[in-house]
């Protein structure tokens, strides 16, 4: 995608990022999503996630039932060493919903990549 200026490509994509969802757009959420999605069906652990994004409990936990609401992530509660820990996955339409966010995200990058270029 080539965008000098406000032309059509930049205006396309403006009008696109209406279909995103908005609710999505915190720099943690938009970690969780990308993680989870990278560990595929196994997920994580909520320990692992906390130390791996070095957030406060508070946050970590809002951002996930957040997510959980928006059915992005599902959650359960797993045994590791004896212990009940709760581990989290994402689900299809999470998958589906990082998918589209991450390329829109993508094209929105390139398209402010240009405005330093030359004519």
């Amino acid at each position: 995608m080539h965008c000098n200026g406000l032309d059509g490509d930049l205006l396309a994509l403006l009008a696109e990022s209406h279909g995103l969802n908005a609710r999505v757009f915190s720099l943690l959420r938009l970690q969780l999503l990308q993680g989870l999605a990278s560990l595929g069906p196994d997920g994580a652990t909520y320990r692992e996630l906390k130390a791996a994004l070095e957030v406060s409990d508070g946050a970590l936990y809002a951002n996930l039932l957040a997510l959980i609401a928006m059915g992005y992530l599902e959650s359960e509660t797993v045994s590791v060493e004896n212990k009940e820990l709760e581990s989290y996955r994402i689900t299809t339409a999470g998958s589906q919903e990082w998918e589209r966010v991450r390329d829109w995200l993508c094209r929105f990058c390139e398209c402010g990549g240009d405005r330093h270029a030359e004519p």
